[in-house]
């Protein structure tokens, strides 16, 4: 239809002025498959989130679909692919045995973990009159029934032997435990048993190609190995920490079981800022063989990575995963980079032995060795993180540096560094440089436009409890600033230092007392 129309209005839409938040978060999980599994190897993009999904895929024995399943256990939320592996060919299984010997004089209940006592934990009720044969007999039809384990296991007079489900070393710091009702040492009248820690496998996959597929993704958090070598992991991660143009950042996450030297040499030896290492006191008991954590240690440190994961996922209740009772700390997000790690709860973890692991004072001495310790609560009936610490203790030329030392520390920096970046990329997308003043109604960058804009960010930073908030906070950043117009290289640049939130560690003072206050005392 034709008609006539005056004064022209023409009014376009455009998007409106907003901040754009951190990339969405995505992890990286490594791990053998078995060829129960659909996928056995390669990188699988956008694992599912369903254990039966997770078991077709990579074999529900495998130590691949462990890690899987308990990182969805706890986080069914972040996006997840998974590099999986194919056993090496000339690889070992490991083993570990247990053996029965006598007749029970009394009824009694016994319970017997095997790599996992929250997933493979077996409840024996012995009878009176049981021989060795017969109680063997029942933890045999007891593994046999647990198709998810990652082991196999067969009966030969009154010894029980389990087999890795994969071949190579993973399997060699696994637990295995005998224990009563309340995780004390399973006493039987009458009845004595004999265990055999894991040993014996060997020749792991292949590592020489492990990233080649994920060279151009970003994953803020990955679970490695204990058992793989460590410099594949460092090569890869490290490069990460300041590319160009672009945010590739992450946080490498291994429990490793090992003696208290060589837990502290490997830290020192990786010096890193991007890898967790965590651990406590392995036992080696007639009752306990394995891991302080009755938890395979690859498993443990997918629970903790999906509890940090989940943190950072907007919006999405973490109630589970705090101990605070702030209401804005009962939610993921951004924000959360600043919250301390410690204190965390592992869910689906069994505690340790009671008064077993490390010492307070060995504790801190890990801990300034850049290892994180994990252990039971005071009450022992739950699992807590202690000072989460990255491997980083030194600078390039070996000076003592503390920068990256917390977890926290170079999360909410890391945070800040990736908020600049994003925002400073949409608000600048497509503007002109100028060393004057901007023109009203045009897209024009001086020096002042990009200060108010980065005053404007950190202000917003500062509502989220990641820089310090305050008016002297605010001013030494801006005093702090710089700014370098250069037009003639179309280029701006910038040095920032941002106050930034730190953690409450430690209280310390002194308390005196008196028998008469406010008076003199006799």
């Amino acid at each position: 239809m034709s008609f006539v129309s005056n004064p022209v209005v023409t009014l376009n839409i455009i998007p409106r002025d907003a901040q754009v938040g951190l990339e969405d978060r995505r992890a990286l999980l490594i791990g053998q498959t078995t060829t129960a599994g659909a996928w056995t190897t390669g990188l699988y993009r956008d694992m599912p989130r369903t254990a039966a999904e997770i078991n077709a895929l990579f074999g529900a024995r495998s130590h691949l679909a462990q890690i899987a399943r308990a990182f969805r256990e706890v986080n069914p939320v972040t996006n997840v692919d998974a590099i999986a592996l194919a056993d090496n060919g000339a690889g070992t299984a490991g083993t570990a045995v247990c053996v029965f010997a006598g007749t029970a004089t009394t009824a009694r209940t016994i319970y017997v973990s095997v790599a996992s006592a929250e997933n493979d934990r077996y409840e024996i009720d012995v009878e009176i009159g049981d021989t060795a044969a017969a109680v063997g007999a029942k933890l045999l039809a007891l593994a046999q029934a647990d198709t998810w384990a990652p082991f196999t296991a067969v009966l030969e007079a009154s010894s029980v032997t389990f087999t890795a489900a994969n071949k190579g070393t993973a399997c060699n710091t696994w637990l295995i435990s005998v224990l009563d009702q309340y995780d004390r040492p399973a006493i039987v009248p009458g009845l004595t048993y004999t265990l055999t820690g894991w040993a014996g496998g060997a020749t792991n996959p292949i590592l020489t190609t492990l990233f080649d597929e994920v060279q151009n993704l970003r994953y803020q958090d990955i679970v490695y190995p204990e058992a793989y070598t460590s410099s594949y992991l460092y090569n890869f991660i490290n490069s990460r920490k300041n590319v160009d143009n672009d945010v590739k950042d992450g946080t490498a996450y291994r429990y490793v079981t090992d003696t208290f030297s060589n837990v502290k040499e490997l830290a020192l030896s990786l010096n890193s800022s991007e890898i967790v290492l965590l651990s406590n006191k392995a036992n080696s008991a007639p009752y306990w063989i394995g891991p302080h954590i009755p938890e395979m240690p690859d498993v443990q440190a997918a629970r903790f990575a999906a509890a940090v994961s989940r943190r950072f996922e907007d919006q999405i209740s973490i109630s589970d995963l705090v101990v605070t009772n702030e209401p804005l700390d009962q939610f993921g997000g951004m924000d959360k980079a600043a919250l301390p790690l410690f204190n965390t709860p592992l869910l689906y973890t069994r505690v340790p032995l009671k008064g077993s692991g490390y010492s307070e004072p060995e504790q801190r001495e890990l801990q300034d060795s850049g290892i994180t310790v994990i252990g039971g609560n005071r009450q022992n009936n739950a699992v807590i993180m202690g000072v989460v610490v990255t491997t980083w203790q030194n600078d390039s030329a070996g000076n003592a540096d503390d920068t990256w030392k917390y977890l926290e520390w170079r999360q909410t920096h890391g945070v800040i560094r990736e908020y600049l970046v994003r925002n400073c990329r949409k608000q600048f997308s497509q503007y002109r440089l100028s060393s004057g003043i901007p023109v009203p109604g045009y897209s024009i960058a001086t020096e002042a436009v990009i200060r108010a804009f980065l005053y404007l960010l950190y202000d917003q930073l500062s509502d989220l409890a990641l820089t310090v908030k305050g008016r002297d906070a605010r001013k030494y950043f801006e005093d702090n600033l710089v700014v370098t117009i250069k037009p003639a290289l179309r280029r701006v640049e910038i040095s920032a230092d941002a106050p930034m939130m730190s953690q409450l560690g430690a209280i310390i003072g002194s308390v005196k007392f008196n028998f008469a206050p406010g008076g003199t005392t006799a």
